[in-house]
């Protein structure tokens, strides 16, 4: 890939280089010393004033005049002009000679025929000002100015092909470093790449080591219930019978949280402004209605009226749910929905006063089939999911999740989400 790039760079440069050279030649063999450069070079107005001047004086005027003149001016006779013309000339006869693309002169023949005003050598492949300078300029510097940037990209490249041989490699936490200044738009690319690259496969690993660990023991429970059932009397039979679906309906409720885990990292946004307050009261009805019967929850709501979220309703309304039921499942008796917002993110905290979450293990609990205590999810009928599809659905829409204690004893479970954009 260097090799290729150098070349192309290289080929690039010279081939500008030719075009200007081309480009170069051409206009100096289609330049000649026109009447009006003539004019401009002040070639007419020496003639004039020679001319009105006899011709034993102005050998001595000419000394005088050309002072003032860029171009050279010589006296020569008419033999001296006809010679150089290779033909006869006429008193009076404006004559332009050119011997080469490098040399060209004008021959004035004076009214009286004494002789003829030579202007010259001039190089008519340069006329005077700066836009020739700068024509060559461009043609020579341009091309430099280019290979200079394109070997500072060529730098970049070869950092971007080194770490993309790296990840191939498996060497996962690879990433290319950013040059100070502007950002590296490149750079950035390929890091989020290697990142998604890197959260794929580390949530393969996940998924495997957890279907492995997590459907194993069900399974081998199934097995067990399965050989005992043989020669078990109806009664017994009856009770492995309700065991066993009991089982399935771990293993359903498993795989289900599986598949959820899994999609939270593919799914499409569909962000859309909504207002969370009513969406919010919805969701904690229907939690009151699904509370546990062995113990009263209550639940209190602490909304504003007026909280407009910038997201997508459906993952929303799912985040919160699973945060909600949590704190109802551990809660003992208290749970508080609290809504606030500041002037760019919403913050939606779930509180209740059940056992808490140590305060080391509150990073760990958003990791995958984490479990806080072997059976206490066991009980409830966790694995361990919920708050890992939450903190990947609240990073997707750019907003966070934070864990802490609870005022009202127990744990508290905070999400910032994206408000929309004033209208400008």
């Amino acid at each position: 890939m260097r090799r290729s790039f150098v070349k192309l760079v290289v080929s690039s440069v010279l081939a500008c280089w030719a075009i200007g050279l081309v480009a170069m030649v051409l206009y100096a063999r289609n330049q000649s010393w026109t009447d009006e450069r003539a004019r401009g070079d002040g070639v007419f107005l020496a003639y004039e004033l020679l001319d009105q001047v006899p011709a034993q004086s102005r050998a001595e005027r000419l000394s005088e005049l050309q002072q003032h003149f860029s171009v050279d001016f010589t006296l020569i006779s008419l033999d001296e002009v006809e010679r150089r013309v290779a033909r006869s000339v006429s008193p009076g006869e404006e004559i332009p000679q050119r011997v080469s693309p490098r040399e060209e002169w004008y021959f004035l023949v004076f009214d009286d025929g004494q002789g003829a005003l030579a202007a010259g050598p001039v190089h008519p492949a340069i006329p005077p000002g700066v836009l020739p300078v700068g024509l060559i300029l461009a043609i020579v510097g341009l091309p430099l100015v280019a290979g200079l940037i394109a070997l500072r990209v060529e730098k970049r490249l070869t950092k971007v092909e080194r770490a993309s041989r790296a990840l191939a490699v498996g060497d996962l936490s690879v990433r290319v470093d950013d040059p100070p200044g502007s950002p590296d738009e490149l750079a950035a690319s390929f890091n989020a790449m290697a990142e998604r690259v890197e959260r794929l496969i580390r949530s393969r690993d996940e998924l495997v080591q957890a279907v492995s660990h997590e459907l194993g023991s069900p399974l081998s429970r199934l097995r067990f219930h399965m050989e005992l059932l043989e020669n078990q009397s109806d009664a017994q039979r009856e009770e492995r019978l309700d065991a066993m679906t009991r089982e399935l309906d771990a293993l359903d409720e498993l795989v289900a949280e599986l598949l959820g885990y899994v999609q939270s990292d593919e799914l499409q946004l569909d962000r859309q402004v909504f207002d969370a307050h009513r969406g919010l009261k919805d969701l904690a009805e229907l939690a009151r209605l699904e509370a546990p019967q062995d113990r009263a929850v209550e639940l209190d709501l602490a909304l504003p009226p007026d909280a407009s979220v910038f997201a997508d309703p459906r993952l929303f309304q799912r985040a919160v749910e699973t945060v909600l039921r949590n704190a109802i499942k551990y809660a003992r008796g208290n749970v508080l929905l609290e809504l606030t917002q500041d002037e760019e993110h919403v913050r939606l905290a779930i509180h209740d006063d059940g056992p808490g979450i140590p305060e080391d293990l509150r990073d760990k609990v958003m990791i995958p089939f984490f479990r806080l205590e072997a059976d206490r999810d066991r009980k409830t009928g966790g694995v361990g999911l919920g708050l890992a599809i939450v903190s990947r659905i609240v990073h997707r829409h750019g907003g966070r999740l934070a864990i802490d204690s609870s005022p009202l004893g127990g744990a508290m479970v905070a999400t910032w989400w994206p408000r929309p954009e004033p209208h400008r």
